[in-house]
C-alpha cells in the first residue's frame, strides 16, 4: 500500500493503457499554462503585492481595523454563488479520489482508467475554479485575505504537481507507482484546500 491506495497485481489492464494513452491532454496542458501564468496575473490585478505580503490597503488610509476589515472583505452576491460551487465541486472531487481508492483496495487499478480520466478533468476544473475566484477579489478583500490567499497559491503548486505526476503516469509505459503517488499528492492538496474554502466561506461572511 502507497499512501492509503493499495498497489493490486493486475495492474492496468492493455485495453485500458491504450485508451488512457490515446485521451486528448489539451485540457491539462492548458491548466498547466493557467497554472503557471497565475502568480503574474495575480500580482498585476492587485497593484503589484504578492499573495502574503503586507502593503497599503486599498481604500484605506493604513492597515485595517478588525470592523474594516469585516466590511472590506464581505463578498458579493456573485461571489458567494461562486465560492458555493466551486467548494460543492471540490467536495464531489474528494468523493471521486476516494471511491478510486476503494476500488482500487479491491483489484489495484484494473478497469479505472476511465475514472482517473475524469478525476484528471476534475483536477482541471478545481485550477480553473480556483483561478477565477481569486481573480473576482478586490483590491481590499485581497489584501483582507491575504493569509488565505496566499494558502491557496501553496495549494495550486501542490495540485499543479499532482496532476502532473498522474498524467506522467500515463506515458508510454504504465507507472503505477508513480500514478498512486500523484494520487496521494492530489488527496492532500484536496484536503488543503477544502480547509481554506471554508476560511473564506467564513470570512467572507458566506452561508453554504
Amino acid at each position: 500500500m502507497i499512501g492509503g491506495f493499495a498497489l493490486g497485481t493486475s495492474g492496468i489492464s492493455k485495453g485500458s493503457q491504450t485508451n488512457a494513452m490515446n485521451k486528448p491532454h489539451a485540457l491539462i496542458a492548458a491548466a498547466v499554462l493557467i497554472i503557471a501564468a497565475y502568480p503574474m496575473l495575480a500580482q498585476h490585478q492587485h497593484g503589484g503585492w504578492p499573495s502574503g505580503s503586507g502593503g497599503p490597503i486599498p481604500g484605506y488610509g493604513g492597515a485595517m481595523n478588525d470592523f474594516q476589515r469585516a466590511i472590506a472583505v464581505q463578498a458579493s452576491n456573485e461571489q458567494s454563488a461562486q465560492l458555493r460551487s466551486w467548494t460543492q465541486r471540490t467536495a464531489n472531487m474528494n468523493r471521486e479520489l476516494e471511491d478510486i481508492r476503494q476500488r482500487s483496495e479491491l483489484r489495484g487499478l484494473e478497469d479505472l482508467s476511465n475514472e482517473i480520466d475524469m478525476f484528471k478533468a476534475a483536477l482541471v476544473t478545481d485550477n480553473l475554479d480556483r483561478h477565477a475566484f481569486l481573480a473576482s477579489l478586490s483590491g481590499a478583500q485581497h489584501s483582507g485575505l491575504r493569509n488565505a490567499v496566499y494558502g491557496l497559491d501553496k495549494i495550486n503548486n501542490a495540485m499543479a504537481k499532482a496532476l502532473s505526476t498522474i498524467t506522467e503516469s500515463f506515458g508510454q509505459t504504465q507507472d503505477t507507482k508513480l500514478l498512486f503517488k500523484g494520487l496521494e499528492k492530489a488527496k492532500k492538496a484536496i484536503e488543503a484546500e477544502q480547509h481554506e474554502q471554508q476560511r473564506f466561506l467564513r470570512e467572507m461572511g458566506v452561508t453554504v
